[in-house]
């Protein structure tokens, strides 16, 4: 690849994994725009990575706080049940993932399908927004609400969904506020990029052995700037404003690519 084709695929990873927008869909677009050019496995997997370090970087206090109360064994603390939240959020789309991952099942990524889901699920995260009712705290998570936002994730294979997307809207829906929806989504996002991140590691290590180059090292530095400093703007944003931008955003893109479509 060209430096300037791993510049954009490094920014836009980094942009949009994080917001409810829909990176996959992004990657897939910029490839229909500039043409078909082939982003090999293993840039792929540096983009991602780079990504993780961003949002464990980001959320350190937290992700210390659940090391500590993991060591000491503290199940009354919130690191604790943080913990078993996530593990129950995360049990869902891993089976599917896996299933999907072992029975080689095809997820179609045409324009269509990323069109159709860019716009319904922006619509239907306009509606959880402008109705939010904040009733729950996450400190109060419960398992079962843990699994809800876990199945709510797994509508994330569809492209053009926004894993970050559905888990916001499923906890706007639940009672969850802005910020917090947000926070528990990037927390989230940890077990889902790093299972991703090692299983395709490990497929790709056994295909061709190691396979670290310089376009990987541009984008895993280039993906955790941008994505680190994505995180921290949308999270001061977010905290004090609605998601009203990204709805209009989502609506707009969706009906681009629909009328392009069916031109």
């Amino acid at each position: 690849m060209s430096l300037e084709i791993i510049i954009l695929l490094s920014v836009v990873q980094g942009f949009t994994e994080f917001l409810p927008i829909s990176s996959s869909a992004h990657l897939v677009l910029l490839s229909e725009i500039f043409g078909d050019f082939i982003s090999s496995r293993n840039f792929d997997v540096s983009l991602h990575f780079g990504s993780l370090l961003a949002v464990i970087i980001y959320l350190r206090k937290d992700i210390l706080k659940i090391c500590n109360d993991l060591i000491f064994f503290k199940k009354e603390k919130s690191g604790f049940k943080i913990f078993k939240n996530l593990i129950i959020s995360t049990l869902p789309i891993v089976c599917i993932g896996l299933l999907v991952h072992l029975f080689d099942f095809d997820i179609i990524r045409g324009l269509e399908v990323i069109g159709w889901s860019t716009l319904i699920f922006g619509i239907i995260l306009g509606i959880a927004d402008k109705n939010l009712k904040i009733m729950k705290i996450m400190n109060n998570l419960n398992l079962k609400d843990a699994f809800i936002l876990g199945l709510a994730q797994t509508l994330a294979l569809i492209p053009g969904t926004s894993r970050s997307g559905i888990v916001i809207t499923a906890g706007l829906f639940m009672g969850y506020s802005r910020y917090e929806s947000s926070k528990y989504s990037l927390l989230l996002s940890i077990p889902v990029i790093l299972a991703a991140t090692t299983l395709e590691c490990l497929s790709f290590y056994k295909e061709t052995g190691f396979f670290f180059n310089y376009e990987m090292f541009l984008g895993i530095v280039i993906s955790f700037i941008t994505a680190f400093l994505t995180i921290k703007l949308f999270m001061k944003w977010i905290n004090n404003a609605s998601l009203k931008i990204f709805v209009i955003y989502r609506i707009i893109l969706g009906i681009i690519i629909l009328v392009f479509v069916y031109n």
